[in-house]
């Protein structure tokens, strides 16, 4: 019985880590698309992954930073 609970535990912890993992890819993923990483966090989900992740803007110039789409003119 002990060993069932045991399992049992492992398995929740472990989906726990997984849902976290999904959610940050998720949002990494978003901000890479819209080139946010020299911007302030666009919303709740990024804000919570950049700190979760430890990334921050570093002083980081945007206008140096923008796609390569927006550099022509």
């Amino acid at each position: 019985m002990a060993s069932v609970v045991v399992i049992a535990v492992a398995v929740f912890i472990a989906g726990i880590v997984m849902g976290v993992i999904v959610v940050v890819a998720i949002a990494v993923r978003r901000e890479d698309r819209r080139y946010t990483l020299a911007a302030d966090a666009p919303d709740r989900l990024s804000k919570t992954t950049r700190r979760l992740t430890g990334v921050g803007r570093r002083d980081l110039d945007a206008e140096f930073l923008r796609p390569t789409r927006q550099l022509v003119r």
